[in-house]
């Protein structure tokens, strides 16, 4: 092999190798998170579009302007969000909680169901 040849062999191999480190660092990162969760945790992926004028946006902007770095953005939208009631997250979940399911829901109910069939046969119960 010429020496061109083998300089190019060995800086395939030494990008080669500092790739693989670059995983395993990443790698022991994520364990770390992972390991620092508690049990019974579940990951959540999800998307957020924010305008600027949005609070988290500010908040970053604000890390970002004083030079804060290495601040988990993950632990940050979990910590704020175990900070919200949770009469909040009822109320949103009676929100969003389609007629159907409370019908079948009032359905399995015994009394409730015999509330619901004297209002279909229009008596008064």
């Amino acid at each position: 092999m010429t020496e061109v040849a083998q300089e190019k062999e060995s800086g395939k191999k030494g990008k080669a190798a500092a790739a693989a480190a670059a995983q395993d660092d990443a790698a022991e990162s994520s364990d770390t998170r992972a390991g620092a969760q508690a049990a019974g945790s579940k990951k959540i992926r999800l998307t957020l579009v924010e305008d600027d004028n949005n609070a988290l946006a500010q908040f970053q902007t604000a890390l970002k302007d004083r030079g804060v770095k290495g601040v988990e953005l993950s632990d940050i939208v979990t910590e704020a969000l175990a900070t919200v009631p949770q009469e909040w997250w009822d109320a949103k979940i009676e929100e969003l909680t389609p007629f159907e399911y409370k019908l079948h829901a009032a359905l399995g109910n015994p009394e409730m169901r015999a509330k619901l069939m004297s209002l279909l046969d229009g008596k008064k119960a």
